[in-house]
């Protein structure tokens, strides 16, 4: 196992901010309890109210066995969060995730395991409508980036149009809220990423997230402007999300525009989700990247639910059409513990998300 350097900056930065964000709540700690910590639930984070102060995250243990690789057996993420009020307003959060840090089987060319500051940021809350985010986040590009840890989402594996065209990953300062329109809730994110000359350190966004997946394209951007938007209808049961992004990638350097759709309808019997985008180049000649997937989520007994998706994707590189049917049960015992099974299968998926049998345990704490 081999830490890299260079997530060295990295971690100075964030340790720096935390050790000015617990001495500037020292003195309200003082008068209202100390490290006095708030009842503990599973799922809901270590809390101390005189800090202001949040220690939680998450952890899975993953099991591939899936065509092309040997049968696999890993702890694919740990993640520590770590949330410090500042005030009425400020707040600090940062994600420190050690990815594949055990794995019973590694190929030769694949990376070491890597301690990686996920998340870095400063939000200031201006009022019920507006807030301000400084520093590494995620892209608000659909559903699914934004809520991407392996105990929130239905499924072991990623649909391709969720990491396949666009990074993961921004690191400038964004907008956001909730805004009233025709008496429904309109969330909003407009942000703006300058990771040229921000970022810390070489970024690895995976286009293609998948185990067993044979391209190693990364997606990092070099500067982009974009942004979101989610509207609320029927009581929340139905939300409908548009995104529009404009940016240049690292490698290749290249200029691209992308838009998506995105949705979900819950129902009595079933609940629906889905997300689509499209991905044109400045460059002459190379191909446009378009797809999405459709998901249902039944519920079977109690917390257990079955899962189907569709999904179909175009690439650039490599240039060709995939199509992946995954079928899943999700099991949640207790709130906070996850089991996940699946099995995918598909035509021209060998490279990008290869046929076979899925599992998992995750944890959030």
């Amino acid at each position: 196992m081999n830490w890299q350097p260079r997530r060295s900056l990295y971690l100075g930065v964030a340790t720096v901010l935390l050790w000015l964000a617990s001495n500037t709540g020292a003195r309200a700690a003082d008068s209202s309890g100390g490290w006095q910590p708030a009842p503990y639930t599973l799922g809901q984070g270590l809390y101390f109210p005189g800090q202001g102060l949040r220690i939680g995250g998450y952890a899975d243990v993953n099991f591939y066995n899936v065509q092309g690789t040997n049968t696999t057996y890993d702890v694919h993420d740990l993640s520590l969060f770590i949330t410090k009020d500042l005030g009425t307003q400020w707040q600090l959060f940062t994600e420190i995730e050690a990815s594949n840090p055990v794995n019973t089987h590694r190929r030769s060319d694949d990376d070491d395991s890597e301690l990686d500051i996920e998340r870095l940021y400063a939000d200031y809350h201006a009022n019920q409508s507006i807030s301000f985010r400084f520093g590494k986040f995620l892209t608000p590009v659909g559903e699914w980036n934004l809520v991407h840890a392996d105990p929130l989402t239905w499924t072991v594996s990623r649909p391709l149009s969720t990491s396949a065209a666009f990074a993961r990953h921004a690191t400038g300062a964004m907008m956001f809220g909730t805004v009233t329109a025709q008496g429904n809730d309109l969330d909003y994110w407009v942000f703006v990423d300058d990771s040229k000359n921000l970022s810390f350190g070489q970024e690895q966004d995976n286009a293609y997230a998948n185990v067993g997946a044979n391209e190693t394209l990364h997606n990092n951007f070099r500067q982009a402007l974009g942004g979101r938007v989610l509207y609320h209808l029927l009581g929340d049961t139905l939300n409908i999300g548009a995104s529009a992004l404009s940016y240049e990638l690292a490698s290749p350097r290249q200029k691209y525009q992308l838009t998506g759709i995105d949705f979900n309808w819950a129902t009595r019997y079933a609940s629906f989700t889905g997300e689509g985008i499209y991905r044109s180049s400045d460059t002459s000649g190379e191909p446009d990247e378009r797809g999405g997937f459709v998901q249902v989520e039944v519920p079977v007994w109690q917390r257990l639910y079955l899962i189907g998706r569709y999904e179909r994707y175009r690439s650039s590189t490599p240039a060709q059409t995939t199509t992946i049917d995954t079928a899943a049960i999700n099991y949640k015992p207790i709130p906070g513990i996850v089991l996940k099974l699946e099995y995918r299968d598909g035509t021209n998926n060998q490279l990008l998300a290869p046929t076979g049998w899925l599992a998992s345990i995750a944890v959030l704490f």
